[in-house]
């Protein structure tokens, strides 16, 4: 039975050597196996409920995320999700995820914009894009789609604003329904659970938040010069944790530590994956129409300055992507590695420049460091002020005790 599912498996996901790193992580590629064919059955009955002729509609489920505690619906499926999503699990501690957002966004600037080597990092396996491909979105609202990500990370890693009702909760899990809805149209047409497993099943949930939004900007803060002592790691984990757990992805394939995570993406690495075209047309489209140059001048002359400064931008961005990207797998991929990655070392000393004028309490308060990052980020992002007025507030709730507590 274990071997049949691992040929599944292997087939489905396309990598060329299953078999070999399951000998050698049998328990946990065995737990990738299974996660292939199993989607996420609280948030799917949620959809099936508004797709069914039900009163649940679309709008009333998303008004009841407003106010999560005390829904107004008469779908039971609405009300269990709800009271799933709101019950914290056992091991989630407030004041050690609040460390890690702050830590996240002593550089939060840096770390939003590591987003997209995660959609690359999503991009190089035949499932992940399998999706799009079925939905016909593979080179439309690329924009929209790094800036819809780009807002997530935002508010999910900010300080508190993962505590139910709060927005950064809020994307989440209206993002979990938007999976499962998508989900539901395409085990309606033509997706074939055999030959694909489940769309963004569980295996694929668990390696986007632990490998590509967890570890890998955490990997390249590193190569930036960026230090985390090791309970900030541990606290950013954490937070990341609760952040899967909210998406859906089951608890027993969230990192209980940062070790854990990155054994995750180790073994993720191990596999030899082929990059389909859609993966080019993908990676492609993001170097073409994933960025915009913006300093704040009017809206034309932005636009002009995106114009001129793209000849160079793009292979930079390409060449640095390529920096963190298996090599087997960048001209698979469409980037090109270049001598321009060697950006990222002449960054290093500016990095640590501010580290040390950091240190020195010369950019201000660790509380106001961050709130001027996040400020930064969602002036970029267009995201209503109304969304981070109480930024202040919810970061002095950081227990900076706990932060030695995780060490």
């Amino acid at each position: 039975m274990e071997d049949m599912l691992s040929a599944r498996a292997a087939a489905i996901t396309g990598a060329q050597n299953w078999d070999s790193v399951r000998r050698r992580f049998p328990a946990r590629v065995d737990q990738m196996a299974q996660g292939l064919l199993i989607g996420d059955p609280l948030a799917d009955a949620v959809i099936a409920d508004v797709m069914s002729d039900s009163a649940l509609t679309w709008t009333a489920v998303l008004a009841a995320l407003e106010t999560p505690t005390h829904p107004v619906t008469e779908s039971q499926a609405l009300r269990q999700f709800l009271a799933h999503v709101t019950a914290t699990p056992e091991w989630f501690d407030p004041a050690i995820a609040r460390a890690g957002a702050a830590a996240w966004w002593r550089f939060g600037s840096l770390q939003v914009g590591t987003l997209y080597q995660s959609l690359i990092y999503g991009y190089q396996a035949q499932g992940f894009v399998r999706p799009l491909i079925e939905t016909g979105r593979l080179s439309e609202g690329t924009w929209d789609r790094a800036v819809a990500t780009g807002r997530w990370v935002t508010l999910a890693t900010a300080p508190g604003m993962m505590d139910p009702g709060a927005p950064g909760w809020v994307e989440t899990i209206r993002i979990r329904l938007v999976h499962a809805m998508v989900r539901h149209h395409l085990l309606a047409g033509e997706w074939d659970s055999e030959q694909w497993g489940a769309p963004i099943n569980q295996t694929y949930a668990q390696l986007t938040i632990t490998a590509g939004f967890l570890v890998l900007p955490l990997t390249i803060a590193k190569d930036l010069g960026i230090r985390y002592s090791g309970a900030e790691l541990e606290a950013i984990t954490h937070l990341w944790r609760y952040i899967g757990w909210a998406m859906g992805v089951e608890p027993e394939r969230l990192p209980v530590d940062f070790a854990d995570a990155a054994e995750i993406r180790s073994i993720s690495r191990e596999f030899r994956l082929q990059p389909v075209e859609a993966s080019r047309v993908l990676v492609k489209a993001l170097l073409d129409d994933g960025y915009r140059t913006s300093v704040g001048l009017p809206g034309p002359l932005d636009a002009v300055l995106h114009q001129l400064t793209k000849p160079f931008l793009r292979p930079l961005f390409s060449a640095i992507s390529a920096r963190w990207v298996d090599p087997e797998v960048v001209r698979g991929m469409g980037l090109r590695s270049t001598p321009l990655h060697h950006v990222v070392g002449l960054a290093r000393p500016i990095v640590r420049s501010r580290e040390v004028i950091r240190t020195l309490g010369i950019l201000g308060t660790e509380r106001s460091i961050a709130e001027r990052e996040f400020r930064l980020v969602t002036r970029g992002l267009g995201i209503d002020d109304g969304d981070y007025a109480d930024f202040g507030n919810r970061y002095r709730h950081v227990d900076e005790g706990r932060m030695d507590s995780v060490a």
